[in-house]
């Protein structure tokens, strides 16, 4: 019985440990991607000076910058690799800059 009882709770002190190492791992993972994305909005600020720019999204999640410009905007390919080197600045080379352009009046949807 005694026995039992010390697999038991070695077994329960693994299943913790394992899960509190899942935790912190996603804790700082977490905020790595918060601080990769906070730099690059304060960099993409000398950007918005640039271009004319309605809208500017960072997603982590799906590794997305969303990018919205008039329809008047005709340096789009331009702003696209404006953002994308500042991406690559952040080791955010992996994420993909979508540039859509919108009318006056309509809804922005990221």
């Amino acid at each position: 019985m005694k026995k039992l009882k010390k697999r038991v709770f070695l077994g329960l002190g693994v299943l913790m440990a394992v899960y509190l190492l899942f935790v912190v791992y996603d804790y700082l993972d977490n905020q790595k991607k918060e601080e990769q994305s906070r730099a690059f909005m304060e960099e993409s600020n000398k950007v918005f000076n640039q271009y004319d720019i309605r809208a500017l999204g960072v997603n982590p999640d799906n590794k997305k910058i969303k990018v919205h410009v008039p329809i008047e905007e005709e340096q789009r390919n331009e702003l696209a690799y404006s953002l994308a080197q500042i991406a690559q600045k952040h080791d955010m080379e992996d994420y993909e800059v979508i540039v859509r352009a919108i009318r006056d009046g309509y809804p922005i949807a990221n």
